[in-house]
């Protein structure tokens, strides 16, 4: 079962986060020269970590009822 994501949330961001770097990363495993998708992979990649960091802040902030 599939579960609704909002589009615009944090955590459907991380999910196409997470496509856009395995696609990136598959194209580098055929062109290894290609510096400027090596660059947006790292941006990316740093994207990422951003988002999961503030997604556990918010996450641990919330009030437990």
């Amino acid at each position: 079962m599939k579960t609704k994501v909002v589009i615009g949330s944090k955590l459907a961001q991380l999910l196409y986060l997470n496509k856009n770097i395995k696609i990136i990363t598959n194209h580098l495993k055929q062109n290894k020269h290609d510096y400027n998708s090596y660059r947006i992979l790292l941006q990316k990649v740093n994207k990422k970590k951003q988002m999961i960091k503030s997604l556990l802040k918010t996450k641990n902030n919330k009030p437990k009822i």
